[in-house]
């Protein structure tokens, strides 16, 4: 099995560049053309909302494969929509492994015991795109409940050759409210990238 890290880096060697594309779709953004063509499609807002997310998506991901490793599509855009929306983005990440990219689905997901043990089989794919329902090759996640929130985690990617990103020190403004707040003489995120490190 190859491993998430020389995939990652391997797409990006044949690729010429480290950047990737986010899939954050919004329907007060999106193309007219592509909201008016999906609600001839689908009766129903909701259906007509995913779906315009689904064929944004693939024509955005047909014109960056070529040019990019990866892409990033949020989950939460897509399930705001319920199970349409969750639908699409299961389509979405597929379309975008068959078209040879890398996918980081960005959720955040965070929990402990069997919880987190079922996101991570839930998404985390790895080298073989069936080997979970969601498909991605990696999946952001959150370890601020503690270090049994990472383990599952860390278990199925290592299994899997899957990616993990764990958000350590984020980036919106708030976040110091509680990242770097002091213990022992370190901001908490320091203490957690200490965790990371270790797992």
């Amino acid at each position: 099995m190859t491993s998430y890290a020389q995939r990652l880096h391997d797409a990006i060697r044949a690729k010429g560049t480290p950047a990737l594309v986010g899939l954050d779709p919004r329907l007060d953004q999106l193309p007219e053309s592509i909201v008016e063509s999906a609600r001839r499609r689908e009766q129903d807002e909701v259906a007509a909302a995913a779906a315009a997310f689904e064929e944004f998506c693939v024509r955005l991901i047909d014109v960056v494969s070529p040019l990019v490793p990866a892409v990033k599509p949020q989950a939460a855009f897509f399930e705001e929509w319920g199970p349409d929306g969750c639908l699409a983005l299961a389509r979405v990440i597929r379309y975008a492994r068959q078209s040879g990219l890398i996918v980081i689905c960005d959720a955040k997901r965070g929990d402990i015991g069997s919880t987190a043990e079922a996101y991570a089989r839930a998404y985390l794919a790895g080298e073989d795109p069936q080997a979970a329902v969601w498909g991605a090759d990696a999946l952001t996640v959150n370890p601020y409940l503690g270090r049994d929130t990472l383990e599952p985690f860390v278990l199925v990617a290592r299994q899997r050759g899957a990616g993990l990103y764990v958000l350590v020190r984020t980036s919106n403004p708030g976040a110091g409210t509680l990242q770097d707040r002091e213990s022992d003489s370190q901001p908490l995120y320091r203490h957690v990238a200490g965790v990371v490190e270790e797992l």
